[in-house]
Order: structure tokens, then sequence, then C-alpha cells
């Protein structure tokens, strides 16, 4: 792979799919056409001349490409999720310093959008237009709300559930006080197994 240490990738390469950048690379490297190549790399032709034909395929595969025909894997991932993403997303995808600052959190983010279809990515874009609309302040609350939610126990996630749906729909919460009942005795339930641990 290629020993690249740049950070940001110049305009051209952010305009370039993941054919491009093996096309490129396959004339780079002296091969006469795909089929040589894909002999000479041991790889199946079939599959190959696919992804030379505009198919993404996994990460997995792109990044023994990359190895194979001295490409950034980096770069080419990316190109990959710059391809599959919704067009007001692709921003986000233009830039090596992603990986290198957020490595875990943007892989983890890139490998969802793999295995969602478009409906589900839609979904994922109307999300991400909302929250980039919310105030800061707002954000950091619905965070530690959701790692709250996280940490309830059955019971209490269907009474929650309940609640969010009743305000959703503009309804009154009549079940705030059971909620709020359900919530101290866990709580208590907590306190007395701490206090029995410390005996």
């Amino acid at each position: 792979m290629a020993g690249r240490t740049a950070t940001h990738v110049d305009d051209a390469a952010q305009s370039k799919t993941v054919a491009t950048m093996i096309r490129e690379a396959i004339e780079r490297n002296g091969y006469k056409d795909v089929k040589e190549c894909a002999r000479s790399i041991k790889v199946p032709y079939d599959l190959f001349n696919k992804v030379v034909g505009g198919h993404i395929p996994k990460d997995t595969q792109l990044i023994d490409y990359a190895r194979k025909l001295d490409i950034d894997s980096r770069e080419l991932v990316l190109a990959a999720y710059r391809e599959k993403a919704p067009e007001e997303m692709k921003r986000y995808f233009n830039s090596i310093v992603l990986l290198e600052d957020h490595n875990e959190v943007v892989q983890e983010l890139l490998q969802l959008m793999d295995a969602l279809n478009s409906d589900q990515l839609e979904h994922l874009l109307r999300v991400a237009r909302m929250i980039h609309q919310m105030p800061r302040q707002h954000c950091r609350q619905s965070i530690a709300l959701l790692a709250l939610y996280q940490e309830l126990n059955g019971d209490l996630k269907r009474h929650f559930d309940g609640l969010v749906q009743m305000a959703l729909h503009n309804a009154p919460l009549e079940s705030m006080p059971e909620f709020q009942a359900t919530v101290t005795a866990a709580g208590n339930e907590r306190g007395n197994r701490r206090g029995r641990s410390h005996a």
C-alpha cells in the first residue's frame, strides 16, 4: 500500500470514483488490460472487471485491491462511501483526516451505512439533518438521554416508550406518575443491592 501521509485529498481526488482509481492504478502499474492485471494480482477476473465497470465491493475487497495495486486504502474506501452516500452527505467523506482523527467512530458509521438500504439511508439522512439543526445543548441532552435509555430495564423502557409516543401525539402524559413510580422503585432496588454488597 502506498505510504502517503497527506491528511487532505485535493479536489481532483475527491471527485474520483473507485473505478477511476483502480483503472488509473492498472495503467500506472503497466498492465495492458484488466484481465492481465487480475491474473497478475491473483483476483477473480469477473468480479474485478465489474469493479472497474463501476460496481462497489465490500471494504475488505477494496483494501485487498489497494494493497495489490499500490493505492492508498483509506482513499479508496472513502471514495466508495462517497459514491454510496446521499448527495448531501458526500462532503463528510472528502477528507482523510476523518479517518485519522475519529477512526473508530467513522469506521462504525461507514459500516452502518454500508449495511443500510436506500430507504434506511434516507431515514438516516433525515435524522442527520434534524441533529444538524438542533442547538448544541439539545444535542448533548439528547445524547445523555439516549445513554440513560440504554440502561433502562424492560418495564422502564416500555413506560418511557409510551410517554414518548404520547408526547409525539401531543397527548396528556397520563402514565407519567406510573413511570415515576417505576423509576423510584428501580432506584430503590439498585440502592438495596449496593447496600447488600457493602454489608
